[in-house]
């Protein structure tokens, strides 16, 4: 039979079998395979393989060596070994169980030697992994494509999720497959941080159909950038594409900066001194309490305010000053922040709209400006959640460990996505970690991804970091993620019935934005 994979020859628990294969049987790690029969049939992940040969042990093998070194030309045949040379297999399997409901309950005795094992078959596998709810599918089972993967999307979306990835795994290519996913099929608003334009790219459908019409018709994209570079940036994107993305500035007024963010901001580009850091302290949230200075787009407006404050906590013109300064320089050099009345402020409620999908598309601004603005918007949206003004609503951060850096290392950002992660749920605001290097990543937030879609991740404190912050990932999972092929991922978490090997979707509705440049090819053009 082609689905024979072997039989069981020794019970280690109820959940765990030996098992062997016959002379030239195969099978690979990680595939899933049925045990048992009629009700007592149990679903079975394979963990472990050796390769193994009925006529050469290992003391066999010592004196072969031998005799090939003096003449490699010599057939077994011709020492007496004839008949049937395969290897077979031997392994072992942890039972998954069979579901009931929404879990998988496992056998509470052992089962027999002599068990006969079978890859899972096609029904069976449906059987077992029926989404049980509102659900996306982002690809197929890795061992038999054509059984369809499906995530769940309460699970995925309000316990938060994260995609994590090597440079050139398909990270970016699976977020847009989940993006797709949703928004074909429901009405769920969507913000991407994008800090390198990726994702304009999904407004650009692949194909006259009406599903690539539906995803493309939900896309918004937002620029944060001085008028003269989101104008270049356009044009480039449609020669590019041969299309028009038609996207809008995006920006806030200097006052949205809470204090903890103007201090951070302004001590990583200039270093403050202990009387301007505590004239800041001090004053600022007059500002940002003060409703004509906070809408105001005059510096100098916010400048007269925070003299006031001056007086009172400092001697001495100097400090105050030199901060004036350097809130000049600050206000004069942030692409995100209004200089002009006619520059639009941006509003929560044209960001996060019931059936839109919003691109923010933060690429060619600085690192620390990117972290600031993710700062101001997305605590934004969290009130605008808290306050019920916008919709339930799903996050996604790209390049994650620039905002959420593991350790004591702070940024502008990193306060607010972990209140994310923590109360987000509460408020249906959702959360998508995307990132290469999880072990750049504040443990925190990970840990609070309770879905985790982990793609080939070769480095070895990136796989340690993975299995300290996740209770789903195993030893045994982690030989299988080293090795996984692009495009391929392992799914472990609350959106899925079991850890699952899974091939992402390839084909996709809209066209795709991410790139691994050829340093060739690009040669040409020169």
């Amino acid at each position: 039979m082609d689905n024979f994979a072997g039989t069981v020859y020794e019970t280690l628990s109820t959940t765990r079998v030996r098992f062997s294969t016959k002379p030239g049987g195969f099978v690979s790690s990680g595939e899933l395979v049925e045990i048992g029969g009629g009700d007592r049939k149990q679903l079975g992940r394979i963990i472990s393989i050796e390769r193994r040969n009925y006529l050469i042990d290992q003391d066999g093998a010592v004196q072969l060596s031998s005799l090939y070194d003096g003449d490699p030309s010599i057939d077994t045949k011709t020492m007496g070994i004839r008949g049937d040379f395969r290897d077979h297999i031997v392994g072992e399997i942890e039972i998954i169980g069979r579901r009931d409901g929404n879990i998988f309950k496992r056998p509470r005795a052992p089962f027999n030697i002599g068990e006969k094992i079978f890859k899972a078959s096609r029904e069976f596998l449906e059987e077992q992994l029926r989404p049980d709810a509102q659900s996306i599918a982002i690809g197929t089972f890795r061992d038999n494509h054509e059984v369809k993967v499906h995530l769940n999307l309460n699970e995925l979306i309000s316990k938060h999720f994260c995609v994590l990835a090597m440079t050139g795994g398909g990270k970016s290519w699976t977020i847009a497959v989940i993006i797709e996913a949703i928004a074909k099929e429901y009405d769920i608003p969507i913000v991407i941080f994008d800090p390198h334009g990726e994702y304009s790219s999904l407004c650009c459908a692949r194909g006259d159909t009406p599903d690539a019409a539906s995803v493309t018709g939900k896309i918004k994209i937002f620029v944060v950038a001085e008028k003269t570079i989101q104008e270049s940036s356009d044009m480039l994107f449609e020669e590019k594409f041969n299309k028009q993305r038609d996207s809008e500035r995006l920006c806030v007024n200097m006052a949205d900066l809470e204090t903890y963010q103007i201090i951070y901001l302004m001590q990583s580009m200039f270093e403050l001194s202990e009387a301007q850091n505590r004239i800041l302290q001090a004053g600022w949230s007059d500002i940002t309490d003060d409703p004509d200075i906070k809408s105001t787009t005059d510096i100098e407006k916010i400048i007269e305010k925070l003299e006031e404050v001056a007086s009172r906590v400092t001697k001495g013109e100097a400090a105050k000053n030199i901060l004036n300064t350097k809130l000049r320089l600050l206000y004069r050099d942030a692409p995100f922040i209004r200089k002009q009345v006619d520059d639009p402020r941006a509003d929560i409620k044209d960001i996060v709209k019931k059936g839109q999908v919003t691109v923010i598309d933060m690429s060619g601004m600085e690192v620390l400006y990117q972290q600031a603005f993710i700062a101001i918007i997305s605590n934004k949206i969290l009130r605008g959640r808290m306050r019920r003004e916008i919709p339930p609503v799903l996050t996604i951060f790209e390049e994650a460990h620039r905002y959420i850096p593991s350790g004591a290392e702070f940024t502008a950002s990193k306060p607010t996505i972990k209140r994310i992660a923590q109360e987000g749920r509460k408020f249906i605001m959702g959360m998508g970690i995307i990132s290469q290097r999880p072990s750049r990543v504040d443990s925190d937030v990970l840990s609070q991804c309770n879905t985790q879609i982990i793609m080939r991740l070769t480095n070895p404190n990136d796989q340690k970091y993975v299995k300290q912050v996740s209770e789903h990932v195993t030893d045994s999972d982690l030989e299988e993620i080293r090795t996984l092929a692009p495009g391929e991922a392992y799914l472990f978490g609350s959106a899925v019935p079991l850890s699952l090997p899974t091939q992402i979707e390839a084909d996709r509705l809209t066209l795709h934005g991410g790139y691994t440049p050829d340093i060739v090819d690009e040669l040409q053009k020169f």
